[in-house]
């Protein structure tokens, strides 16, 4: 019932001004970020900018070093916080983070650029926002059952219909053990296909509210017309859009 009543209490108030700010740095002498590299980047920021309220920046620090930390060799990408750890470790702890894009590694008969850079960004800046293994906030919230990870996280279970399955590393959904009858593809599962665009999904951002970002939930459509029909807003939309037709 309390998710309930937050959910719909975000649905009827004003936007939110947008108080996070994703900022990106060391791109400058980097001949791989051009103008439309980093308007992509931007969107993808922007989609957690639009739904996360907290008054916080984040300097993500970006760098194409194929050698660098990089956990998986074929990797494409590898994101990640940086964070205070005096006193309480939570997510407003987060005051920077690092992408290191792997734009000259191996990936067989394919090249980084069959890729799509957006979807890519959005998965690292999950990384960026506490979804990794290393991360109090989110690993507070995992648990082994029988030998596999799950996440436990209120809103999380409340979109999925269950505990969330989680990768070995600790870091990404599980898309081995998925239920895709739920039919939720979330950014943050570990493949990327060439050609495939993938947007945060409505589990992704639940993640983030369940780690303690104040995230903005968007209500199905059915639920935007019980609370215009509720409010006696429908009458209003429907003639307003009858003289914009005319």
């Amino acid at each position: 019932m309390k998710k309930t009543l937050l959910t719909l209490a975000c649905a009827i108030s004003a936007s939110p001004a947008l108080a996070l700010n994703i900022n990106f740095t060391g791109y400058e002498n980097n001949s791989f970020f051009g103008a439309e590299q980093l308007e992509i980047l931007n969107l993808a920021a922007w989609q957690y900018e639009n739904r996360i309220t907290d008054d916080v920046t984040i300097n993500v620090r970006l760098y194409t070093d194929s050698t660098l930390d990089m956990t998986y060799p074929y990797a494409l990408a590898e994101g990640g916080p940086s964070w205070r750890s005096t006193g309480n470790i939570n997510v407003t702890n987060i005051t920077g983070g690092s992408i290191n894009y792997n734009v000259g590694g191996n990936f067989g008969a394919r090249s980084f650029s069959d890729f799509d850079l957006y979807s890519l960004t959005l998965h690292e800046l999950g990384h960026v926002l506490g979804i990794v293994s290393r991360f109090a906030p989110w690993n507070n919230l995992l648990t082994t059952i029988d030998g596999e990870l799950w996440f436990t996280g209120e809103y999380s279970v409340g979109i999925y219909g269950g505990l969330v399955p989680v990768t070995v590393d600790g870091s990404h959904w599980d898309s081995s053990r998925w239920n895709f009858g739920s039919e939720i593809y979330p950014a943050m599962f570990t493949v990327l296909y060439p050609g495939q665009i993938q947007p945060l999904s409505e589990l992704d951002y639940a993640a983030l509210a369940d780690m303690g970002w104040n995230v903005t939930f968007v209500p199905e459509p059915e639920t935007w017309a019980m609370l215009l029909a509720g409010f006696g807003i429908v009458g209003t939309i429907a003639t307003k859009r009858r003289r914009v037709a005319v």
